[in-house]
């Protein structure tokens, strides 16, 4: 039987493949992400760290050629108002941290507790058939 490599290896492996750039940011939205969301677990999927809370995938960081997005899956039922977000339709919204320049905090702490809320109280209305899946 195989064994499931350490998470923390996969995430340490996956920062070194950033270039110094896509590192500074994404590590300072990591550092945001976890005081906001200390329960959050990571995990590596589609070439993005992604945080996953009580089973739901709801934020990634996404480093792109020009920038990093802090990418939040439910962003389109976040609160207005809480930081100009990228995005259009049902679903994903991103916050683009551009190199080079400080990362908001504040800011991104409170779309990741927001981003955490909403997503509970969506799993709070699952029918139990589907909650238990």
């Amino acid at each position: 039987m195989r064994s499931v490599s350490s998470p923390k290896a996969l995430v340490a492996a996956w920062f070194d493949f950033l270039t110094p750039a896509q590192r500074e940011v994404a590590e300072a939205l990591l550092a945001a992400v976890r005081h906001a969301a200390p329960e959050a677990a990571m995990v590596i999927k589609w070439g993005n760290l992604v945080f996953v809370v009580d089973d739901m995938l709801l934020l990634a960081i996404a480093p792109q050629k020009g920038h990093v997005n802090l990418q939040l899956f439910n962003g389109s039922q976040l609160p207005a108002g809480l930081a100009a977000l990228d995005g259009t339709g049902r679903g994903s919204r991103s916050l683009r941290c551009r190199f080079h320049q400080p990362i908001d905090r504040p800011q991104v702490e409170a779309l990741v507790r927001a981003s955490v809320a909403v997503g509970r109280r969506a799993d709070d209305r699952r029918p139990l058939d589907q909650a238990c899946d």
